[in-house]
């Protein structure tokens, strides 16, 4: 999937959990937090198959961007602990936004012809549902539309 269509859903998610506290960051964290997967193509691999192959594998697992979202956002509630500034939201919330934002980059790259190892470790096969976009579909999605 395209990374404007991860950014636009990643801030549009954060934005709805933590917008209201948050404010227009809400939106910046949610896209940065949204592409977030896509950093294992820094991790070189022997030849462009492994490459492909090992991209949509462990960093876009479910279970492992959870555990990244939960332990993350308890990271963040124990820094701002101990430099005494307490978050104006609970560290529930804050794992609850970041594991949504992370999980839905897995999710819409599961919609591309390539696939992507969801349940990573447990299921090797790629995960894809029957009707997939094509790569120009799918970047229509993100055009803001004027009604």
């Amino acid at each position: 999937m395209d990374s404007l269509s991860q950014i636009v859903l990643g801030a549009s998610v954060q934005g709805a959990v933590l917008g209201k506290y948050q404010g227009r960051k809400a939106y910046l964290y949610g896209a940065m937090l949204g592409t977030l997967p896509d950093l294992d193509v820094l991790i070189s691999y022997p030849d462009p198959i492994s490459d492909m192959t090992y991209h949509r594998s462990f960093s876009h697992s479910l279970f492992v961007l959870s555990a990244v979202g939960i332990a993350g956002a308890w990271l963040i509630s124990r820094y701002h602990h101990w430099r005494n500034m307490p978050l104006p939201y609970s560290t529930r919330r804050l794992a609850l936004a970041m594991t949504l934002v992370l999980t839905t980059h897995p999710i819409l790259d599961s919609f591309t012809v390539y696939g992507t190892q969801l349940f990573w470790p447990l299921h090797d096969p790629l995960q894809m549902p029957q009707s997939v976009l094509p790569p120009s579909l799918s970047l229509i999605h993100s055009i803001p539309c004027r009604s």
